[in-house]
């Protein structure tokens, strides 16, 4: 087992060190035509390794990061820089690697070949639903990066037939086709790939799990952006029954140890992995333990911080407006115990004695991926670049988070599809249920949130509405949200889950100031009286690190939430005599 496992990661890791090579250049084999390769159920298999790492990246490689930690001054989890960037670039960029056809087409080529392989029926059909699988996920990220894309369902052919150059160069197909087409990929993966395949492996319910990400993003983002409400509907009503597909196989439940799913050497038998990416030492590594635990951090945002909830289920200015704790014991007291698993339950401020970890910008330091009872280790596996800790790429936990929003969403674009307490009780409530976790329900009254039968509506949700573009969130729906926020934060999900609600004006301080203080402290604590002389507090000798001191990030606007095309691109077509239209927001 242990040999699979290096041979499959060497397999990784020589993909990621691949260059993304333009679709029309690159041929799939070198050595093998295709006759003589696909004689076998592992060469089938082999090929399909150069998938897993593109879609399940986990933590990165190296000191490349994957989706885990990523894009800190981008989103409301971290502390915002002392001057921000914006969202886009002001210019449309010459190149980007997001525009990229190649493993589309590697897994069209797969569907094209897989009927020479020597199986029967079923396993043919289980390597093209894996084919189609990937692409279905290559396809939703170009989609919600880009909106309309020229949809490929077989490998373009260089030649002088015009027929042949007319598809290699298609213009850019609706979005809304090209949803139509992921739905019928998804649809036959579920039906085909098998239930299981082994470890690490995709099987059936990661195809759904998978689904119900990349339909409740693409359905929620055609909804808030009024794109079309029909294939909204659409997209979340897949979403809803992809995410109980996994629910109702009896296979996954939620893990008695949080930390553990973030900070495990091995994450084999965990009843709450769907898939995991597997480290091994000398052959695949990452860094993200020890940026964690030795390297200095932007830090958590108090915006986050505040959004772990108090013991009782409430959110924390509900009892009193004007909440502010004056310590660091006052504040991770009696809260959600997610607060201390995913942030260190003491302050980590420059300047002060912060041993054995790093300071944090912003006071709150992150612990959610380092398990802090080995932190004195002077195990090799601990040192930059060289963590081989299991990387936890798509969890149960998650896939209740999207039955619960999918569901919610549902009933709002159409009655018929109610909304009730049961979809709480098997979705948030599950989680909150966690051992070691053991929060009160989320309760519903009406549409209200509820705990214990009493209903509350947080004010934070009342002060971030009334500055934020798009659709107000009803209380409920605030609270779903936020479970998700909390359960997932840092794991890659916040900025696409704003965009997708048309709330990113929850990035901008003049929505949501939150975004540039950290903790709250006071310097006539001796904790705090000898803090680097950079720190400057909101009051002066006391109040919350300010971050954000000088140019702050202009209002997101439209093209924030959509990438160009690249000119290069654009350029390409054009020197062959075709045309590729440029995203309408960027095109001016």
């Amino acid at each position: 087992m242990k040999n699979c496992l290096k041979y499959i990661n060497l397999l990784f890791l020589s993909c990621l060190l691949m260059g993304c090579d333009s679709f029309l250049n690159q041929e799939p084999f070198d050595d093998f035509t295709d006759e003589e390769f696909w004689k076998s159920e592992d060469q089938a298999r082999s090929y399909m390794y150069s998938f897993y790492p593109t879609v399940f990246s986990g933590y990165g490689t190296g000191t490349a990061h994957g989706p885990f930690l990523m894009g800190q001054t981008l989103n409301d989890d971290f502390v915002s820089d002392k001057s921000q960037n914006n969202l886009q670039p002001e210019v449309v960029p010459v190149s980007d690697g997001a525009w990229s056809f190649s493993n589309i087409r590697k897994a069209n080529y797969v569907i094209a070949n897989v009927d020479r392989l020597p199986l029967e029926t079923a396993g043919r059909n289980h390597w093209r639903g894996v084919a189609r699988f990937f692409r279905a996920c290559y396809y939703s990220n170009l989609v919600f990066t880009f909106g309309d894309v020229p949809w490929f369902d077989r490998v373009p052919v260089i030649s002088d037939n015009k027929a042949d150059m007319d598809y290699l160069y298609k213009d850019r197909d609706s979005r809304l086709f090209v949803d139509s087409c992921i739905m019928a990929d998804f649809r036959y993966a579920m039906d085909s790939v098998r239930i299981s395949d082994g470890t690490l492996q995709v099987n059936r319910y990661v195809v759904a799990g998978m689904a119900s990400r990349f339909m409740l993003r693409e359905g929620t983002f055609l909804k808030y952006h009024n794109i079309d409400l029909p294939m909204a509907q659409k997209c979340l009503l897949f979403a809803k029954e992809a995410a109980e597909m996994v629910m109702n196989s009896g296979k996954y439940s939620i893990s008695g140890d949080y930390n553990a799913l973030f900070t495990s050497d091995d994450l084999e038998g965990n009843p709450e992995i769907l898939i995991y990416r597997k480290y091994v030492d000398g052959v695949l590594a990452h860094s993200t333990l020890a940026y964690s635990f030795t390297e200095a951090q932007a830090g958590v945002s108090k915006s986050l911080a505040e959004a772990f909830l108090t013991k009782d289920g409430l959110p924390v200015y509900v009892k009193n407006a004007l909440w502010v704790a004056r310590t660091q014991e006052e504040f991770f007291a009696d809260r959600d115990p997610r607060l201390s698993l995913c942030i260190r339950p003491h302050y980590y401020v420059k300047g002060t004695n912060c041993q054995p970890f790093s300071y944090a910008l912003s006071g709150y330091s992150w612990n959610k991926f380092m398990n802090d009872k080995l932190a004195t280790s002077k195990e090799p596996t601990f040192a930059r670049e060289k963590n081989v800790t299991d990387a936890p790429c798509l969890r149960y936990a998650e896939v209740l988070l999207n039955y619960a929003e999918a569901a919610y969403e549902l009933n709002m674009l159409n009655a018929s599809y109610p909304f009730t307490q049961a979809d709480l009780d098997k979705s948030v409530n599950l989680i909150r249920a966690r051992a070691g976790v053991e929060m009160p329900k989320l309760e519903m009254v009406g549409d209200q949130p509820a705990v214990g039968g009493v209903t509350f509506d947080d004010p934070m949700r009342l002060t971030l509405e009334n500055y934020a573009d798009g659709e107000v969130t009803s209380p409920l729906l605030w609270e779903i949200r936020r479970e998700r926020r909390v359960e997932l934060c840092m794991e890659g999900f916040r900025l696409n889950d704003l965009k997708r609600w048309k709330k990113l004006d929850y990035i901008w301080n003049g929505c949501n100031p939150d975004i540039r203080f950290g903790a709250y402290i006071e310097r006539s604590d001796e904790r705090y009286k000898k803090i680097d002389e950079e720190i400057v507090l909101t009051q002066d000798s006391v109040g919350y690190i300010l971050r954000n001191t000088e140019k702050q990030r202009e209002r997101p606007v439209e093209r924030n939430y959509i990438s160009p095309v690249p000119s290069g691109q654009i350029q390409l077509y054009k020197s062959h005599g075709y045309t590729l239209t440029q995203t309408k927001q960027w095109d001016n």
